[in-house]
């Protein structure tokens, strides 16, 4: 089996990073030590040349490519360059000047912007090297290093102004000594701290390696299961981290009756035969599949397709795990599994939708007596991508999207009073099925999609009452709903823009939690009924709903969960003895009551007899669209 002990996604990939990084910075140092300076001066050299071109090129413009012209006889032109030239000088540029070459092969001055004692125009320069001369012939920029006898300059930068092919005078730039020193001491410093650094690289390096070891023994001990020696859960995550998840079959493992074995031969002798176990199945195996115990005597298997198909893979793995004997004290033992295989679909994003799925064919495979394999048909397959967020995202931007009602009735006389809207949303390849919450609500609770989900199916259901002027209707919200901002910013905006007939609308609450804070809860109630809209606290009697809500809440409806009216069929005097009980407190309150999920007549005629106020189930409608409802309500 294939065991990536290195591949540490965060914390581990920092380490290494950082010490080839300290590694390539040491030997940087060592040689920056050796060539900076040089490489400081190149790249001076190379910022004058582009400066001398700019000024070059700016006297050019100036002068209109006729610098002894334009010069000659205009002295304040020729002040004003010459500011133009002081201009550009800084702490590096000691001097900006512009010289020509006379017809005696004597340099005069034309331009100077010196900032103290400028030279006059055509005063006589005599330069110290004879590369000016080399400049004026080949127009090519020079570099002249100054040693003795020009005070104050490190080098000579001498640029050629060339017009029609003709050389007509030399641009100057000098270089100042206090610059060029600091380029030269430039490394005294730079070699104390290279010995640091390389000191600091080894202690660096010494820790970082202690902790990658103190790290990668921690990450080992959360991913490896110290008994099995294969993965744990949490591994999951991080082996799908870039990897796709539909590259691959999963097979769920689970060893029948294995507590038996525990109590007859004790947990030290279970132990080692689940070992045996695992051992057995890594063996089992292709080289790249993993194992992960998910459970006491539960284990994932993560296959990839190219090893076989799925059926031929699990059905291999059943065999294997069925034929083997163990030996456990004197006896010889068989085991037998319930597994659940199958081939992950397409476009398939997270492994927990699969894992649930195996779950529940694991279920099915026990409740036919164990000691089988049940493979997830076609069908099951095409499901998964319902729970799939990018489908649902696409689903909702493209607004595929209904809501059916199912019809709220007065108990005595089946009149329709309301309806219940439910979401669905519709297939991409058949917009005649529809997909219903079971699938994609889980997947956007909490998310930015599960507000587009909502903004929708308020647009539907105001629609609709806005079509049907007798038409009363009841959608759901949960507690997370309430305490969302945008939710009820949402909810609040269209109770707003459709007041005159937000007392149409029953917002029935759900919970998932036990309510702590009951000020809070009611505070949101109360903005919902400001707008005339009813509250119904839903599934009465199950979960966290208890006799305490009809103390504490102020609502208008109760409806009674499903589960209490089921168990009329099972415990009739007991079951109506409490719908009573339920059915007094309301009364009390003046809360209106509502039986749910009333499947058949003889449910419905034991709540007609207790007089429970309304009714709703498939025995008086199913969800459907409400144009089939509109005959039954006249």
């Amino acid at each position: 089996m294939h065991y990536e002990y290195m591949n540490i996604r965060y914390f581990d990939k920092f380490i290494y990073f950082l010490m080839v990084l300290l590694i390539i910075f040491g030997l940087f140092l060592q040689f920056a030590t050796i060539k900076s300076t040089d490489k400081l001066k190149t790249e001076e050299i190379n910022q004058a040349e582009h400066y001398a071109s700019k000024i070059a090129k700016l006297i050019q413009i100036r002068t209109e490519n006729n610098i002894d012209e334009k010069l000659k006889d205009n002295p304040q032109f020729r002040e004003r360059l010459n500011e133009v030239l002081q201009a550009f000088l800084t702490k590096q540029y000691q001097y900006i000047f512009v010289l020509q070459k006379d017809e005696n092969g004597n340099y005069r001055f034309l331009l100077d912007g010196s900032e103290k004692d400028p030279e006059e125009y055509h005063t006589i320069f005599f330069p110290k090297s004879k590369l000016f001369d080399t400049v004026y012939s080949t127009q090519k920029m020079q570099i002249i290093e100054q040693h003795e006898g020009v005070e104050q300059i490190w080098l000579s930068l001498v640029y050629p102004i060339v017009n029609e092919n003709k050389t007509e005078a030399l641009l100057v730039l000098d270089l100042s000594e206090s610059y060029g020193e600091h380029l030269n001491n430039f490394n005294s410093p730079l070699m104390t701290v290279v010995w640091m650094m390389q000191a600091f690289l080894l202690i660096s390096l010494f820790l970082l390696v202690f902790l990658a070891y103190k790290y990668y023994k921690i990450h080992q001990d959360l991913i490896i299961d110290k008994l099995t020696s294969v993965y744990k859960k949490q591994y999951l995550e991080e082996f799908f981290n870039n990897k796709r998840v539909d590259n691959y079959h999963v097979m769920l493992i689970d060893i029948d009756e294995f507590k038996e074995i525990n109590k007859k031969f004790g947990y030290e002798q279970g132990d080692i035969v689940l070992k045996q176990f695992a051992e057995l199945l890594v063996a089992t195996l292709a080289s790249e599949a993993i194992v992960v115990r998910i459970g006491g005597t539960e284990f994932l298997v993560i296959s990839p397709k190219e090893a076989g198909s799925v059926d031929e893979q699990a059905q291999t793995v059943f065999e294997v795990l069925k034929e083997k004997k163990y030996l456990i004290g004197n006896e010889v033992q068989h085991l037998t599994v319930s597994m659940s295989a199958m081939s992950v679909p397409a476009e398939t994003m997270y492994i927990q939708h699969i894992e649930r799925l195996l779950d529940e064919k694991l279920l099915e495979v026990k409740s036919r007596g164990k000691n089988g394999l049940g493979i997830l048909d076609i069908k099951q397959l095409h499901e998964i991508r319902y729970t799939n967020i990018d489908y649902i995202r696409e689903a909702l931007d493209e607004e595929r999207l209904v809501c059916l009602y199912q019809p709220i009735c007065e108990t005595q006389t089946k009149q329709i009073v309301k309806y219940e809207a439910l979401v669905r949303l519709i297939d991409k390849d058949d917009p005649k099925k529809l997909i219903a919450p079971y699938y994609f609500m889980d997947v956007i609770k909490g998310t930015s999609q599960y507000i587009k989900m909502s903004k929708l199916v308020f647009q539907e259901i105001f629609s609709t009452l806005r079509t049907y002027d007798d038409v009363e209707i009841s959608v759901n919200l949960d507690l997370d709903d309430l305490d969302n901002a945008d939710m009820m910013k949402l909810i609040t905006h269209n109770l707003y823009e459709n007041r005159e007939i937000a007392n149409r609308v029953t917002f029935e609450i759900l919970e998932a939690h036990e309510i702590k804070d009951y000020g809070k809860v009611m505070f949101y109630l109360q903005q919902l009924k400001a707008f005339g809209s009813k509250v119904a606290l839903d599934d009465f009697g199950s979960g966290y709903a208890s006799y305490n809500y009809l103390i504490r809440l102020e609502i208008d409806i109760l409806k009674i969960d499903g589960s209490i009216i089921r168990e009329l069929k099972h415990s009739p005097e007991r079951t109506k003895a409490v719908l009573r009980s339920i059915q007094e407190l309301a009364a009390v309150f003046q809360y209106e009551v509502v039986a749910e999920r009333v499947s058949d007549k003889d449910i419905y005629e034991m709540l007609k007899e207790l007089d429970i106020q309304f009714v709703q189930g498939f025995y008086l409608g199913k969800p459907r669209n409400i144009e089939a409802y509109l005959g039954k309500k006249e």
